[in-house]
């Protein structure tokens, strides 16, 4: 138990300056800024900076230049969830207890909102690029995750989640590797990069993000099982049974531990991680 408690002490204080940093992007007094800003501080477990500044910390020390790319790999994912909430995607009226940027502000300063945490995003990167006189390394970085977050990856994913084309288990598994497994790639092997690690440490870094992300989603899966189901949401439990979930999430999760030895670095941190988040009832 005192390892769990110093876990979530170490995790909270990572959530706290972060959130510290994020309250600090948006402050002005216009409409955009306010619901700008409403998207980024209404919580949230901030896992995907978390897992990039944890992945570069294995292999170097976590500059400000990193949590450049941190910051603004949640500026994407808030974006996204703004746009998820439109009454043309996924209409919903609460996201984590409160109400969402279009219930809030409007739908017409809601998709502009997510608009502006995107157009953030790259500026802050761009602006790290520019400051280390384009070193390769935040170029394949910034490339890495423009690519992941778009068709090939968040974006791509989130079309085959609209369109319902679904004719197995297969066709959800590859939607969950780009819609849910695409940021959390991004944080694990854009981390990796930043920190100078070998091509053989980024290749099991982006596999990391995979497998933790697929755990993730399948895990989530099962704690919505009977509201999906009311309302005629498909996931992997149309496929397979709860009993067979909740295999398939300690089987990715195994695998994300396995990963971790190969790295042969200090990764209690992660390891703890991984199974907070497989264990979480909400």
């Amino acid at each position: 138990m005192k390892k769990f408690n110093d876990f979530k002490v170490e995790l909270n204080k990572k959530q706290n300056d972060l959130n510290e940093k994020l309250s600090r992007i948006f402050n002005g007094n216009d409409i955009l800024s306010s619901a700008s800003n409403y998207a980024l501080t209404i919580g949230g477990k901030r896992l995907r900076p978390v897992l990039l500044m944890e992945f570069a910390s294995l292999f170097t020390e976590v500059t400000d230049y990193i949590y450049n790319f941190a910051i603004s790999l949640e500026l994407i994912h808030n974006y996204s969830l703004i746009h998820d909430d439109l009454p043309s995607m996924d209409d919903d009226e609460f996201r984590r207890g409160n109400l969402t940027v279009h219930k809030k502000y409007g739908e017409d300063i809601a998709v502009l909102a997510g608009d502006n945490l995107l157009n953030k995003s790259y500026e802050i990167i761009f602006d790290t690029m520019a400051t280390n006189n384009l070193d390769r390394k935040y170029i394949f970085a910034a490339s890495y995750l423009s690519k992941i977050s778009g068709q090939e990856g968040m974006i791509g994913g989130q079309i085959a989640d609209i369109t319902n084309k679904f004719e197995s288990m297969n066709d959800i598994l590859d939607m969950y590797v780009k819609k849910t497994c695409g940021l959390i790639k991004i944080a694990c092997k854009v981390g990796a990069i930043l920190g100078n690690a070998t091509e053989k440490e980024v290749s099991l870094s982006e596999e990391f993000g995979e497998v933790l992300g697929l755990a993730f989603q399948i895990q989530d899966d099962i704690l919505d099982y009977e509201e999906d189901k009311n309302i005629g949401k498909i996931t992997i439990a149309n496929y397979t049974s709860l009993e067979e979930s909740e295999i398939l999430v300690r089987n990715y999760s195994n695998r994300a531990k396995e990963i971790l030895v190969e790295l042969k670095k200090d990764t209690s941190f992660l390891e703890e991680l991984v199974d907070y988040l497989i264990t979480r009832k909400y």
